[in-house]
């Protein structure tokens, strides 16, 4: 399909740069940025908590003796509720950010994206879980849709690329660091002590809404039209 796509979409460069320059103005620009730093972190955080609940959570349902006491086809469609949350979400966020407004969006959806580590650390009951992770799933697709609008929004095209680069190196880092950090807490304390920490920073990701206010936005949307490539 994009081979059919016409058009010239190279950025227009005034000089050369080198590959060092090019990542170093990214870094700079994303921690100048007090909306898209916040973004990142929060991202990073709830990933970084969602990679350790994830990497373990099989050990937690898939078995007899495991307690939630699944069968492997069972685990399947647990896990498959989440995809269909995403689903879910994607239909109705353009609605719900029309009529809430973008930050109250964001509020609610990370507010109930967090169920997708909370519901395991309060409940074995699978089919709890599985409106947890339903739940979940459609509020985390819906910031998603919200998140990556208003960050190719407030990145210069020009940079766009770049900073894409610099935000992800921060908020999908993390989720490796969470896996590994989620089975030396399994090891040390037992799954159930991964979903209870974890949900700690699921939900601690809502203070950084405490500075994403819709002034803030807007601002943040005047501010680009005067960005300048160094």
């Amino acid at each position: 399909a994009l081979l059919l796509v016409r058009g010239e979409y190279r950025i227009p460069r005034e000089k050369h740069t080198t590959l060092r320059a090019d990542i170093a103005e990214g870094v700079r620009f994303l921690l100048r940025h007090r909306v898209l730093r916040t973004f990142s972190a929060m991202v990073g955080t709830f990933n970084f908590a969602t990679g350790a609940t994830f990497a373990v959570v099989v050990l937690y349902a898939v078995g007899p003796g495991s307690p939630m006491g699944l069968s492997a086809p069972a685990f399947g469609l647990l896990m498959a509720t989440s995809a269909a949350g995403g689903l879910a979400g994607s239909l109705v966020a353009e609605v719900v950010e029309r009529r809430l407004g973008r930050v109250r969006t964001l509020w609610i959806s990370w507010l109930t994206g967090g169920l997708s580590v909370g519901t395991l650390a309060v409940t074995a009951n699978p089919y709890a879980v599985a409106g947890g992770f339903f739940v979940g799933g459609a509020g985390v697709m819906v910031s998603n849709v919200v998140m990556v609008s208003l960050r190719q929004r407030l990145t210069p095209d020009g940079l766009l690329g770049r900073l894409n680069s610099s935000y992800r190196l921060v908020a999908w880092g993390t989720k490796s660091l969470g896996a590994l950090a989620g089975g030396v807490i399994a090891q040390a304390f037992g799954l159930h002590a991964v979903f209870v920490l974890m949900a700690v920073p699921a939900f601690a990701v809502l203070a950084g809404l405490l500075v994403i206010t819709e002034d803030a936005l807007a601002a943040a949307e005047r501010d680009q039209s005067g960005w300048v490539s160094a």
